[in-house]
This record gives C-alpha cells, structure tokens and sequence, in this order.
C-alpha cells in the first residue's frame, strides 16, 4: 500500500515541473514483510549444517537461507523496516531489535539494513523524527549486535531534477524537497554528517528520458551529472556510498541487448567511476504489487541483464541484491541451484529478516 500512495503523490509533485515520476526502487520490499521466523527443517543439500548457527535458530528458514548463501561466499545483510518498527510504538521496535540481535550472531553477518527509502513515504515526516529514529536504532543494534553496520536505503527525489541547473529544475526540486522533508539532500547529509549510517544505499531519483531530452540530455548524462555532484558534495567520505536500482520485473528482465547495456551502463558504471563502492540490484524474486517480479525468468533461463552482470562481477564490481525463503523453491536440488545462481552475480544478499510488518 505504502508503494502504490508514495507512487501517487510523487505523480502529483513532480507534474508540475516534468510530467513524470522519479524512477527508483519499489518503496517497500516485500523481502522484510515474512512473518514466520520458523519453517520446516532445511534439507543439507540446500543449506548446509553450520554448526556456528546458535541452536534457537537452527531450523529458522531465514537463518538457513543465509547459511547457504554464506558457504557460497556471500557476505549476509539482514533486510528489515525497523522505521515501521519503530513507528509502532516501544513494544514493537523491542521486538524487532531482539529478532535483529539473534540474527546478528549468525555466521556472515555483516550488519542490518534497517530503512526502506527513509523519508521518503515511510511515515517519518521530518528531518528531526528521522534523526530520532536512526539515532535509537544505531544506539540498540549496537547495545545487542556490537561491530555489526547500519545500512540505510535512500532516495533523494531532488537529485534526479539537477536543482544545481536553475530555471525548470530547481522548481522541480523545491517542489519534493517541500513533499519528502527528511529525505531531501540536506537531510540525508545531516544523517551522514551525525555518524548515523554506516552504508547507504543511494537511488538518485532519475527522471523518465523523455524529460531528460526536453532538457536537452539523456538519463546517463543526468545520472553522470548527479553522482558526480554527490562526489564533489564529499558524501562518500562520511559513509560507504553505494548504488541502487530496480531492474526485477514480472517474468524476469525484458530488455534487448542494448537495453541491459545501456542499463547496467547508466545504474552500474556510471556510480561506480563516482566512487560507489558496490550497487544493490533489487530483486531476485519477490511479490510486489499483485505479482512476482525477478532478475531471471521462472525457468532462470539467462538474459541479457544477467550477462552484463556476470560482466561487471568478473570485472570485480560488488552487485548486491534481495532473496527471501518464502520466494524459493521447497525441494533442496533447486533450492541449491538458486543459491549457487545468485553467489555467481552477488558478493552481497539483503535476506528477509522475518520481522514482519
């Protein structure tokens, strides 16, 4: 729901500059809504025994979907919408944080994600709730999870309208900027400039081409333009910078070949010459907005966008992206196989932290 009314209203603000909506990642990731922390024992053939697991969570499926992917070299995130958490009141945020310091103990965790677009439709509603909730948040990970990172996800919808240009484009981000008040750049470097993230994972906001040309540029040279004002503005030396898009659609990525390059041109090349560290692809597989949307195919049949990344992987850029147990298949030979597809592209995996909503 949250999706669809954040969809609506940037339709709504941004009109009256450009006609179209910022393009980013779905504002809310289905990876952090699975309830059941708990399934059926995990066959070793899909999830290895690890006898570092502690033995509460020994047949958590989340537990073992991380597990496998661990043995497989992959470096573990922990997908959580600790602001929703947190909105919900103390009992709530307790709740998820005591989740989060279990998870925290398992072999390969690097840290938590714990924020979806923070400020942007979220239910923070200014720079100062924002700073209170990251500030709480840093505070009790760090209490029950010791040396594990925060990662936050952010769109910052002034970026894709260049303010930087005058005229038509700083209308456009003064319009968002007064929308989305604790996700505007000056928020976002107010977190950063307070030590309150650790990583963060930025979607520029990118307009629709279309706009681009009627300023007289296309989407590449505007995202050229935009990390390279993110560079100049010194936001890589406050936190590790990293990357986002969403390329997962309904039966995998439809593009041609030129269309995967260009896209990993634009989302991938262009972030890293600016000094992204890694960039998260979001999605392997999730249920988002009445179907499923993917990288890959249901038969993961290869495309042209896994080709490109395949391509940046071995050139040793870092990809990351979303799995979750619930959208994996049952029986342990294809589970494995999706395991082993994913650690072919993936240094990273956002995995469901099973939290709920």
């Amino acid at each position: 729901m949250r999706a669809l009314a954040v969809a609506a209203a940037v339709l709504l603000v941004v009109t009256g500059c450009s006609g179209t909506t910022p393009t980013s990642s779905p504002t809310h990731h289905p990876s952090s809504a699975a309830t059941s922390p708990s399934g059926p024992p995990t066959s070793p053939s899909s999830a290895p025994t690890n006898t570092n697991v502690p033995a509460s969570l020994v047949h958590d499926r989340y537990v073992a979907l991380a597990s496998a992917l661990h043995q497989r070299g992959v470096a573990i995130w922990w997908e959580t919408d600790l602001v929703t958490k947190w909105l919900q009141g103390p009992a709530a945020f307790d709740q998820a944080i005591n989740r989060l310091a279990q998870l925290g103990k398992v072999p390969g965790t690097a840290g938590f994600k714990v924020s979806d677009e923070i400020g942007y439709g979220d239910g923070l509603q200014s720079m100062s709730q924002a700073t209170n909730f990251l500030t709480q948040a840093r505070q009790r990970l760090a209490q029950v999870a010791p040396g594990k990172q925060i990662l936050v996800d952010a769109v910052v919808p002034e970026l894709g309208c260049l303010p930087w240009r005058g005229g038509v484009q700083l209308s456009c981000a003064d319009q968002v900027r007064q929308k989305y008040p604790a996700a505007t750049a000056v928020a976002v470097e107010s977190y950063l400039r307070a030590h309150l993230i650790d990583r963060l994972d930025l979607s520029t906001g990118l307009l629709s081409d279309s706009t681009y040309a009627q300023w007289g540029l296309d989407r590449k040279t505007a995202q050229t333009d935009i990390w390279n004002r993110v560079r100049s503005q010194g936001w890589g030396s406050m936190t590790i910078l990293q990357a986002r898009k969403a390329l997962a659609v309904a039966n995998g990525y439809q593009g041609s070949a030129d269309q995967a390059a260009a896209d990993a041109a634009t989302y991938i090349d262009v972030p890293v010459a600016a000094g992204a560290h890694a960039v998260d692809i979001w999605t392997w597989r999730q249920r988002y907005q009445g179907q499923i949307v993917s990288l890959l195919a249901p038969s993961l049949q290869t495309n042209p966008l896994w080709t490109e990344l395949l391509k940046r992987r071995q050139q040793g850029v870092q990809l990351i992206t979303h799995m979750t147990p619930s959208m994996l298949p049952t029986d342990p030979s294809s589970y494995g196989h999706e395991c082993d597809l994913a650690a072919q592209a993936f240094t990273t995996v956002f995995v469901a932290a099973g939290t709920g909503q």
